[in-house]
C-alpha cells in the first residue's frame, strides 16, 4: 500500500503509541509503553517498538524485545516474560507489515527467531511462514457485582478449605512496595521448589513503580507470608500473573484462601473480570485453577525461525531440562536466590 509505513516508537512519538494502545480493543495491558521501561529497567534488554503507519495514522503496532544467550539463542519476542504482547493492527494489511517487518528486523539483528504471544489469532501466519503453537491457555473468571454468587458456584470440598484456611486465622491484606519484600519471600522459596529460576525483587519493584495500577495481594497466617500474588489492573480487568504459597502452609489453604480472596476483592472493586493468568493446558495448575469455573481462553504464540533453526522449547515439561530442575530444587534458597535472575535474564 502506498503512504504505509513502518516506524519505530522513537520516531512518531510516545503519546500516538499510547492513544492507539488505548482505542485497540484487543490490546492487552502490557502494550502499554510502561512495560517497555519495566523490562527495561530490570534486564537490559534493547526493545524494539513498530507502529505501522498509513497517511501518517497509526493502524498497528508490535512491541518487540530482542534477547540473546548462549544458552537460549538471539531472538526477538513479544513479549519476554509476561503473558501477551504481539500484534495490533487495524486490518490484515497493517498486521502483514508489521510481521514481515518482524523478519526483516530479525533478519538485519540476525536473530534465530521471532516469537509472539497473542491472544487472538493471526490473520494469515501460514502464508508467512510462521508457525503456531496452543500450549498455553488463559483462564478468565466473568465477574458479578455479588461475591456471594461465585462462593455458592464453588464445590463444597473447595469451599471447607476456604473455611478451614480462615479458622486457622489465615489473613488476606492488600498493599504495595511495603509488603513486597513479604510477597518476595514467599514467591523466591515457590519457584525453588519448583525447579525453576527467580525474578529479581529489582523486577517486581519496577512493575509496581512503571505498571498503572500495580497490587500486591497476601495472605499471612501466624504473623509470617503464607501465600501472594500481584494483580494488575486495567480499566475492568483484574489479572494475576504471578501467585505463589509457601508448600509447608498446603494443609492449611492458604492457596485456596488467596484465590477466593483476590476474586472477592475483584467483584467489590467493581472488576468485570478476573485473569488467572496463562498456564499449561491440562497441567497441574491449569486443573486446580477450573475449580473457580473460569473461561478457558486458548491463547495463539506464533513462531518465525530462519530456515534450518527450530524454536526452543523452554518449558519446564521438556525432557531437556529435567536434570538441572531436579538439581535446581535441591538447591540451597540462599543459593538460588543468587544465582536465579542471573539465569532467568536470558529465559522469555
Amino acid at each position: 500500500m502506498r503512504h504505509l509505513e513502518i516506524v519505530e516508537v522513537a520516531d512518531a512519538g510516545q503519546e500516538e503509541w499510547q492513544g492507539y494502545v488505548e482505542r485497540a480493543p484487543q490490546a492487552s495491558m502490557y502494550h502499554a509503553l510502561g512495560w517497555r521501561d519495566v523490562l527495561q529497567h530490570s534486564f537490559g534488554h534493547r526493545s524494539w517498538y513498530l507502529m505501522a503507519r498509513y497517511r501518517g495514522e497509526t493502524r498497528g503496532v508490535l512491541p518487540l524485545v530482542e534477547m540473546k544467550s548462549s544458552l537460549f539463542g538471539h531472538s526477538l519476542v513479544s513479549l519476554p516474560f509476561l503473558d501477551y504482547g504481539g500484534v495490533l493492527a487495524d486490518g490484515p494489511e497493517y498486521e502483514a507489515a508489521l510481521t514481515t517487518a518482524a523478519v526483516d528486523l530479525a533478519t538485519k539483528r540476525s536473530a534465530q527467531h521471532v516469537e509472539l504471544r497473542q491472544s487472538t489469532a493471526a490473520t494469515r501466519p501460514s502464508e508467512d511462514g510462521w508457525m503456531l503453537r496452543q500450549h498455553k491457555a488463559a483462564l478468565v473468571i466473568p465477574l458479578d457485582a455479588d461475591a456471594d454468587i461465585h462462593w455458592s458456584r464453588l464445590n463444597s470440598r473447595l469451599r471447607g478449605k476456604i473455611r478451614k484456611a480462615e479458622k486457622s486465622d489465615a489473613t488476606f491484606s492488600i498493599g504495595t512496595l511495603e509488603v513486597l519484600s513479604d510477597f518476595y519471600r514467599v514467591f523466591c522459596l515457590n519457584m525453588r521448589n519448583l525447579g525453576t529460576p527467580v525474578y529479581s525483587l529489582a523486577f517486581f519493584k519496577n512493575v509496581l513503580r512503571f505498571a498503572e495500577d500495580a497490587t500486591v495481594l497476601i495472605v499471612h497466617r501466624e504473623g509470617r507470608p503464607a501465600a501472594a500474588a500481584i494483580a494488575l489492573r486495567r480499566n475492568g480487568l483484574v489479572e494475576l500473573p504471578w501467585i505463589c504459597s509457601d508448600y509447608s502452609q498446603s494443609s492449611f489453604y492458604v492457596n485456596e484462601y488467596l484465590y477466593w480472596s483476590a476474586l472477592r476483592w475483584a467483584c467489590q472493586s467493581g472488576a468485570h473480570e478476573l485473569n488467572l493468568g496463562r498456564c499449561s493446558v491440562d497441567g497441574g495448575v491449569f486443573r486446580f485453577k477450573q475449580q473457580w469455573n473460569p473461561e478457558v481462553r486458548p491463547l495463539f504464540w506464533y513462531y518465525w525461525a530462519r530456515p534450518g533453526v527450530t524454536p526452543p522449547e523452554l518449558s519446564p515439561s521438556n525432557p531437556r531440562y529435567a536434570i538441572a530442575i531436579h538439581c535446581w530444587k535441591k538447591m540451597p534458597l540462599a543459593l538460588a536466590n543468587r544465582l536465579g535472575p542471573w539465569i532467568v535474564r536470558n529465559i522469555p
